[in-house]
């Protein structure tokens, strides 16, 4: 799932979007099919014979009746598109259904990459972004295609999704112009705290549920193994902002990431807040004592999963602690030496705060983030009518368990793939290395989820697949519903818009300084002063303009 979907506070996505006025777009697309909608020969047999002709419903693309290639670009710093027809699945895809797709990388500056797409007028045909101001300011530069005289003909998103959800995902002009990737009405996420087996057993698998217990562990590491990282807190210290979710109950990360807690019907400042205040106290304590990654603010991604690969970490905290590079770590390890690995454990709490009330995960039914298709794309029904198959359950299957006669031959009553010899006898490794999922841009959670669960449960433990098994031990029954949050962005352009973009910088750079602090009486300095600058950019009005949108959602959970 997605990279839920989630922990990207220094991405700083919204800067880019200033140049979006002056963008344009290009490129060629992809072309795929639907199912034909089958309520039309009811309509023929119950209606009275008409003394004009009927009108001729629009031609429906169909997938595989001619090539096509669409170019794809994922805006984030950590994506990376891999190389089309690598993999069975897109090789499948490739050769049956006649779809290529050219993918354009960030190369670790979304950013910029974007601002330079946007400088030479060549927008990709399909970006995948997160929800809210970036899509906004495309829409109304112009810049995206409609996707409503689509949802009829190809039928699977508003089947999956339902209208609820699109309508939720609607932009300020009614209109749909983002397809959904991972939408869900079910828990998932694959944030939280991963630790190295081996090491874990070797210092005698001592309690590891409270912050306290935490630091202690981490100077036992430090301790015995002193070329290993105790605590790796991801790239520029992203981690960190976990460990709110511990520290008082019911917190999700939507908090952080929305730079707005609820406190007594409305919306406060997180810098005022006494648990983010906490939340970085104890970072910066942990960073004081050398427990935590002493360059996270300067390391890449590739870095960390080096680190994790060579087994010189011994707790991960991440918003993404099982993607598909932690995986490779994992079995690359295991190889190795079978003690060997990682495995997720209950999130850190503070002492007195309820387990089962903390809460590192979070969904929302429009799920992790949104594909957009941009107007320069030649033919966007077909780009449309592929996602529409990938989010149905052949499409599902085939990204996410290889196509059929690899790992599985028949499907089971709900449409699910039931795994073949091949798929008991093949070691999880060797399939991973398929990265299967990869290519899966329109995830359908539910299908999704469901299918991995009911196949990991026939299998022998050894043979269950970790990323499942640690999402179903963990990750997902630590997930909060957090749809009242969704959809809380201003537009760019107005005073709140402007507020938000500075409020971006505002807390990266406040996160750094407090990591960095003396001590604690720094950190209250420092985030006084992040208050007190946020709110001459306007952070009140910003506060105020996102009160009045969260309580309409409240409203319009109520009603769904």
């Amino acid at each position: 799932m997605k990279k839920h979907k989630m922990l990207q506070l220094s991405l700083a996505l919204v800067l880019v979007m200033s140049l979006f006025l002056t963008a344009c777009t290009k490129k060629e697309v992809a072309t795929v099919v639907s199912a034909t909608p089958a309520a039309s020969m009811a309509a023929v047999e119950t209606t009275a014979p008409s003394a004009e002709p009927a009108p001729t419903a629009p031609a429906q693309f169909t997938l595989g009746s001619e090539p096509l290639s669409f170019s794809f670009y994922g805006n984030y710093d950590w994506w990376v598109t891999n190389q089309w027809g690598g993999d069975s699945p897109s090789k499948w895809i490739q050769d049956n259904l006649k779809v290529t797709v050219t993918p354009i990388q960030s190369g670790g500056a979304a950013v910029q990459k974007l601002s330079t797409m946007i400088a030479v007028n060549e927008l990709p045909d399909v970006i995948l972004l997160d929800r809210g101001p970036d899509v906004e300011k495309l829409v109304k530069a112009d810049k995206l295609v409609a996707l409503d005289p689509y949802l009829d003909k190809y039928p699977n998103l508003k089947k999956y999704a339902g209208e609820s959800t699109l309508n939720m995902l609607r932009s300020e002009d009614g209109k749909l112009y983002t397809f959904p990737n991972y939408y869900t009405q079910k828990p998932n996420g694959n944030a939280g705290y991963v630790i190295n087996t081996k090491i874990y057993k070797a210092l005698g698998s001592p309690k590891l549920e409270t912050f306290e217990e935490l630091a202690s562990y981490l100077k036992m590491v430090k301790a015995k193994y002193p070329k290993i990282v105790p605590l790796e807190v991801d790239v520029n210290a992203g981690g960190v902002y976990l460990f709110a979710t511990g520290f008082e109950e019911n917190y999700p990360i939507t908090f952080i990431n929305e730079k707005a807690v609820p406190r007594d019907d409305k919306l406060t400042s997180l810098f005022l807040d006494p648990t983010f205040n906490t939340t970085l106290k104890y970072a910066s304590q942990l960073f004081r004592d050398k427990l935590i990654t002493q360059d996270a603010f300067t390391q890449k991604s590739d870095q960390v999963y080096e680190k994790l690969k060579n087994g010189r970490v011994a707790v991960f905290v991440s918003g993404d602690a099982l993607n598909s590079k932690v995986l490779e770590a994992h079995n690359f390890l295991k190889q190795k030496d079978p003690e060997d690995g990682y495995m997720a454990i209950w999130p850190i709490h503070k002492d007195g705060v309820s387990k089962d009330k903390v809460f590192p995960n979070s969904f929302a039914s429009q799920g992790w983030n949104v594909n957009v298709i941009t107007k320069g794309a030649k033919n966007p029904e077909a780009i449309f009518a592929y996602l529409d198959w990938l989010t149905g359950n052949e499409g599902q299957t085939v990204t996410n368990f290889g196509p059929k006669g690899q790992y599985w031959d028949t499907l089971d009553a709900d449409g699910a793939p039931i795994p073949n010899a091949k798929w008991t006898s093949t070691p999880q490794a060797d399939k991973d290395k398929e990265h299967f999922g990869s290519f899966d841009w329109a995830g359908n959670t539910a299908f999704l989820d469901g299918t991995k669960a009911k196949i990991d449960s026939a299998l022998p433990e050894d043979q269950r697949s970790w990323s499942t098994t640690q999402q179903l031990n963990v990750m997902w029954k630590t997930s909060l519903n957090t749809t009242e949050f969704t959809n809380l962005a201003p537009s760019p352009d107005s005073p709140e818009g402007i507020a938000a973009t500075a409020l971006q910088d505002i807390i990266t750079k406040a996160t750094a300084k407090a990591i960095y602090a003396k001590n604690d009486a720094e950190v209250d300095s420092i985030l006084k002063e992040a208050n007190d600058s946020a709110v001459s950019q306007g952070y009140d009005k910003l506060l105020l303009f996102k009160t009045t949108k969260w309580l309409e959602n409240v409203a319009k959970v109520k009603v769904q």
